[in-house]
């Protein structure tokens, strides 16, 4: 006797979209189905006329948990996941403190056991000290996280001495680094002191972080991976001269992501909303998006991962004369689903192609398929069901996030979440949370 059968819906996968029942028992997705094939189970959902999609893996999240709770915890970040059709999370280390020791990870991991909806994984933070690596990596380090900018000391990775000396580490270890591309000088260069009123202070964000110090850094980083055999992951690619970068330098190894503002706001919406848009790296220019679009379609860009970063409303309203007074980033794991659908919708990807950039290939770069990521006989039953008879408005009062407020709202896509699974049960229904906490530690 099986737990449950979803049936009626198309299964969507990287190969493409079929209709099928899939069978669940124990947690498991225990076969796929032909349609009118006569399975028993204890609970039978119909979904006819939706599409049914692996569960979302998000490889690049902020939950601000520990020390930094008032922005976001695990409790509230893994509410949005799980609404949004997102039941992996792989969080970033950059909380208060940083997760750089085996303490500070066992501690991170215990906090998440008590509250989070959805799955996670946790990353470790990496500076010119490698002295954690092997201890991390047995608690269950999904990755090693590398900043050649936008950190201080002594988590700063500055020279290519130390970058080599964290890749040889992480490739000891045989894991993943996932690298922050940038270069400081650079950015100090750039960065113009004092810029008083509204819209200088915007323009001068915009020109704070030129597009040549994120390529510079994704070239730094492909060319030390290369020498020492380490798996590399490149955040944040946001510019054409980076994927100029990928195209003549990604090998074996080598995997990199965008985020979904990066695909689909224009560096004008800095000027417009101000500190609502604020993030690094910046937004950047039309024929910016274009070119990232193009490599995601191409599969020069690998996956799409939100960066994920919570600030409260009020924190962003400092910035609104003076852009500088504003942290940077949004909420973004909520909407990922719906602005994917859009890029859909705008022909720029399609659904296989969602799939495999959102669910497999996520799971696949950092070690969790087919466990995540995937709907086959084995895999975790983690699933969304999307129905494109309802289409979707994305509201700022909808975020379950305590950020609350994103550059989307308002946006409208093409189809609704309108059920996700973790593990064979039903944790959302549309915009609400319908169980407890149940989410799990899950490691390569």
């Amino acid at each position: 006797m099986l737990d449950a059968v979803i049936e009626g819906g198309l299964i969507v996968s990287p190969e493409g979209a079929k209709p099928g029942a899939i069978a669940i028992r124990d947690g498991k997705i225990a076969g796929i189905a032909a349609p009118g094939e006569k399975l028993e189970a204890r609970e039978r959902i119909d979904v006819s006329g939706c599409m049914v999609l692996p569960g979302l893996v998000d490889a690049h999240v902020h939950f601000r948990d520990p020390g930094l709770t008032h922005k976001e915890d695990f409790g509230s970040g893994t509410r949005a996941a799980a609404v949004g059709g997102v039941t992996t999370v792989m969080v970033m280390p950059t909380d208060k403190p940083m997760t750089t020791t085996p303490e500070l990870f066992a501690e991170k991991r215990a906090l998440a056991e008590r509250s989070a909806h959805v799955d996670f994984a946790l990353q470790a933070g990496l500076g010119p000290d490698t002295g954690h690596v092997r201890a991390l990596c047995d608690l269950g380090a999904i990755s090693f996280e590398v900043f050649l900018a936008d950190l201080p000391p002594p988590m700063l990775v500055a020279t290519g001495e130390e970058l080599l000396r964290c890749l040889e580490a992480v490739a000891a270890a045989d894991r993943v680094a996932g690298i922050t591309p940038g270069d400081d000088s650079i950015v100090a260069a750039h960065t113009a002191l004092g810029a008083a009123g509204r819209e200088e202070s915007r323009r001068a964000f915009l020109a704070s972080r030129p597009a040549v110090a994120e390529a510079i850094g994704l070239a730094r980083a492909c060319v030390a991976a290369n020498a020492v055999r380490a798996r590399i992951h490149i955040r944040q690619v946001s510019a054409a001269e980076s994927v100029h970068v990928l195209r003549a330098l990604k090998a074996a190894g080598v995997s990199a992501e965008v985020t979904p503002h990066n695909l689909l706001l224009e560096e004008d919406e800095i000027l417009r909303r101000g500190p609502i848009a604020k993030v690094v790296p910046p937004l950047r220019s039309r024929a910016d998006l274009s070119s990232v679009q193009q490599a995601l379609r191409a599969g020069v860009i690998d996956i799409v991962a939100t960066d994920h970063a919570p600030h409260l409303p009020e924190e962003k309203a400092q910035g609104e004369v003076d852009l500088a007074k504003a942290p940077g980033g949004f909420p973004g794991v909520q909407t990922l689903l719906p602005l994917m659908l859009r890029l859909v919708e705008d022909n720029v990807i399609d659904y296989p192609r969602l799939v495999e950039a959102c669910c497999e290939a996520p799971a696949r770069l950092f070690g969790l398929f087919p466990a995540k990521g995937a709907l086959r006989p084995g895999s975790d039953a983690d699933l969304v069901v999307l129905d494109p008879r309802l289409p979707f408005v994305i509201r700022n009062e909808d975020q379950l996030s305590r950020a609350r407020l994103t550059p989307f709202d308002g946006w409208r896509t093409p189809a609704s979440p309108v059920l996700t699974m973790l593990r064979g049960r039903i944790i959302a229904r549309g915009m609400q949370v319908v169980s407890g906490p149940s989410g799990r530690f899950v490691r390569p």
